[in-house]
């Protein structure tokens, strides 16, 4: 299934092309996530409890042209495709434990921004 880039969403604007709430481009699942770089730590740190709610990490060193070009380290994010019944409220509530931010969650491009968002919501309805 193809999602936004920036920002998680699966559908597209009335041209086709981009998504339909923010006009990013959408890619494939195995695509690198556009995410930072203290995001990026933050997952490998927790790589060990991604693999309990079936994401496995990768990092990739593409090759590139040119002696003054450094290698951008990517991360790539494999989420099974099934989840349990409650396994992607329990990962987005983690990653926001963690103190991945919202924004950084959507580009990871789990489930739809809005499902990200009630989770999110749900949770600070808890908290409060």
């Amino acid at each position: 299934m193809l999602r936004c880039l920036e920002c998680g969403c699966s559908r597209f604007d009335a041209q086709g092309v981009g998504c339909a709430l923010c006009g990013k481009s959408h890619g494939p699942r195995w695509e690198r996530c556009y995410i930072t770089e203290d995001t990026r730590r933050v997952l490998l740190a927790h790589a060990d409890a991604l693999r309990e709610f079936g994401v496995t990490l990768s990092q990739e060193k593409p090759l590139q042209k040119g002696v003054d070009t450094l290698a951008v380290a990517g991360l790539a994010l494999a989420v099974a495709e099934s989840l349990r019944h409650g396994v992607l409220r329990d990962l987005i509530v983690s990653l926001h434990d963690w103190g991945i931010a919202r924004n950084e969650i959507l580009r990871l491009r789990l489930t739809e921004p809005e499902v990200v968002d009630e989770i999110l919501d749900k949770k600070a309805n808890r908290s409060a």
